[in-house]
């Protein structure tokens, strides 16, 4: 019972006035109103180079069982947009900003090159931190890391585990930057983390994020981790096993792909089995995005769109993505409202508790009703081209 809606006691009947005066202090206690809602668990899943044809609900030959049901108890996002490279779509995401606004739209960064993100911009996982949550970052980082206050650590990640260039190998974690210049690329942090390479590193990867799951207690601290995995990227490394499934497919490439594409699901299937175990599944958020759109020369595939990884068509930037929540209240449905990459920054801020405005720099919008909510309308109205020079 609100105060101001409870009756005024009658001053003559003493009785009545005790009861009243007892009950009222007990009705506006703030142990006993309405407890506000706890922020949740985020967990966003970014793959490399996965095409729009390279997921079970929209393949024929490639399976993804546990993506497939993720999505298909969620909401499918069939109108989401990227940008057509690593750097500049890993860029959106961590700012809520076009890449033209951060000096990263002309390519990819290269392991010698002196470019990072911009150090004055507050990122995504800083304003996490400043919310309460304890950021963790597994997998590839290609934002630059020719300072150490360009390394994941100094933007925002409470703790990093991963590789720091574009491409490296699945194994040794080997990565070149031409055939002069090679190096060990697996870091725990800020140091190298020598004798953890020769394990695939999408297993190695989703190893460590339910490391972090079955060490967090999930009800004293939100968590929001980012898992980049280097999958489904060049080379086309997959363990043998997970080839045999797909043996009867003809083109190579497009087989050894498939088969990368499996162990992602497997990876998810686990995260998520990790989610339920150790408390976190009913107050989480899962995000599910590629960063760009599939090199078909190396397996990959974008049917029905037209172009591919780096161009500016379709099929370079219309993106696989999917939100599987239990806090959605319109799930198991397919949305077509336009989201782009930038707008993961504002919504997550949002659903952190934080408040974004577009007056802060920021690109993205808030799309958390649109998601939450049986929408098709969003905030946005077009989606960023920008060309490099």
């Amino acid at each position: 019972i609100h105060p101001a809606a409870a009756a005024a006691p009658d001053r003559h009947d003493s009785k009545k006035a005790k009861i009243i005066s007892l009950k009222l202090p007990l009705a506006s206690s703030p142990k006993l109103m309405s407890t506000p809602k706890r922020p949740p668990h985020i967990i966003f899943i970014l793959t490399d180079d996965q095409g729009f044809n390279d997921i079970g609900y929209h393949s024929r030959d490639i399976r993804s069982p546990t993506l497939d049901k993720l999505a298909s108890e969620g909401v499918l996002l069939e109108n989401y947009y990227v940008q057509p490279l690593c750097t500049p779509s890993r860029s959106q995401l961590i700012t809520g900003r076009y890449q033209i606004h951060t000096g990263l739209q002309h390519s990819i960064i290269r392991p010698r090159q002196p470019s990072c993100l911009p150090r004055d911009v507050v990122t995504l996982p800083q304003r996490l931190q400043e919310a309460g949550y304890s950021t963790h970052m597994v997998g590839k980082w290609h934002l630059g890391f020719y300072r150490k206050d360009c390394l994941p650590t100094r933007r925002g990640f409470h703790t990093y585990f991963g590789s720091l260039t574009g491409s490296v190998d699945y194994y040794t974690y080997g990565s070149c930057d031409g055939k002069s210049l090679c190096g060990f690329d697996l870091h725990e942090g800020e140091s190298v983390a020598w004798g953890k390479g020769g394990k695939y590193s999408t297993h190695l990867y989703t190893q460590r994020v339910r490391k972090i799951l079955a060490t967090h207690d999930s009800t004293s601290q939100p968590l929001f981790i980012f898992l980049s995995l280097q999958a489904v990227h060049t080379p086309l490394k997959p363990p043998k096993e997970y080839i045999y499934p797909y043996r009867r497919m003809g083109n190579v490439p497009r087989r050894k792909y498939a088969a990368m594409v499996s162990i992602v699901d497997e990876a998810v299937r686990n995260i998520t089995y990790a989610l339920r175990k150790y408390g976190f599944y009913r107050n989480s958020v899962v995000i599910f995005s590629t960063d760009n759109g599939a090199q078909p020369l190396t397996g990959g595939s974008n049917w029905p769109l037209r172009g591919c990884k780096g161009t500016y068509w379709e099929g370079g930037i219309r993106g696989v993505g999917f939100v599987h929540s239990p806090l959605i209240r319109h799930r198991r449905r397919v949305s077509r409202a336009l989201i782009h990459i930038t707008d993961w920054y504002p919504t997550l801020i949002g659903l952190a508790g934080g408040n974004v405005s577009q007056h802060q720099g920021l690109d993205g919008f808030d799309v958390w009703p649109t998601i939450k909510l049986e929408r098709n309308s969003t905030p946005r109205t077009s989606k960023m081209r920008a060309k490099r020079n």
